[in-house]
């Protein structure tokens, strides 16, 4: 039986073929990149939260600001300090084995399209976190101990919610992407790589340079060094990516 093109998958009834994960051989490749590009785009939002609730947040304010303030000054963020560093690439692994999981067993067998794949898939690392890691870091079940209301709760699925709809979209680009001939797969993967490379050097600096700037408003999770290499290894995974995807658009430009 010839294996069966992952475009057309979806017109498949849910449930038939349970082989379906078999028909696509780059799955590990396309997961990874993708998880890393997922998970770079939530800790920008995690970044961004941060630096918001602590901007408006007050001790003595309105029942937001409350909840604002000990969002951004509770156990666990007041014992993060440098070790934020190692907190970014726990984020970053965990992210791609999360995405890896996702190729390999979640995404053949779910229907719709690939931002509601991903979507779904995302609801289980959430039950995860606000039911077994939250815990676990000291601030209770749901962070109820961080007396931030339904903040940290609500957070964390926009959070999760936004890894899963990129995790699923980018995923599927990718599959579309790799749909060629053999040796035109084999010009293209070759182009991303040399993409990725440049995308890395490129993507680290810039990275460096955001999480430079954006240090003062997470002065309380680690110093300015620290952040800057953060923003690195974060500016380097999508470097990866968008080199790749570019790479291997160029090469079919030149094919054509």
């Amino acid at each position: 039986m010839h294996p069966t093109s992952r475009l057309t998958q979806d017109a498949i009834p849910h449930g038939q073929g349970a082989d379906l994960d078999l028909g696509r051989t780059d799955w590990l490749r396309a997961s990874v990149i993708a998880g890393f590009l997922a998970t770079f785009a939530m800790t920008v939002c995690i970044a961004i939260a941060y630096g918001l609730a602590n901007s408006v947040g007050k001790a003595d304010g309105n029942s937001l600001e409350r909840w604002l303030f000990a969002l951004s000054n509770n156990r666990l963020t007041d014992h993060i300090g440098d070790a934020f560093f190692l907190a970014m690439i726990g984020n970053l692994v965990m992210g791609v084995v999360w995405a890896v999981l996702y190729a390999r067993f979640a995404e053949p067998r779910l229907a719709g399209p690939g931002w509601w794949k991903g979507a779904l898939f995302s609801l289980v690392p959430f039950a995860l976190t606000v039911m077994v890691a939250f815990p676990l870091a000291g601030v209770g079940i749901f962070a109820r101990d961080v007396q931030a209301g339904p903040l940290p709760v609500a957070g964390a699925l926009v959070l999760h919610l936004v890894y899963g709809v990129l995790l699923g979209t980018f995923y599927g680009i990718d599959v579309a992407a790799g749909l060629s001939g053999a040796s035109g797969e084999q010009e293209a993967a070759a182009s991303a790589e040399r993409g990725a490379a440049y995308g890395i050097g490129i993507g680290s600096l810039l990275g460096f340079v955001a999480g430079w700037l954006m240090a003062p408003q997470m002065e309380t999770l680690a110093s300015r060094p620290v952040i800057g290499i953060a923003g690195a290894l974060s500016g380097a995974a999508m470097g990866i990516l968008l080199g790749s995807l570019l790479g291997m658009k160029i090469e079919e430009q030149d094919g054509e």
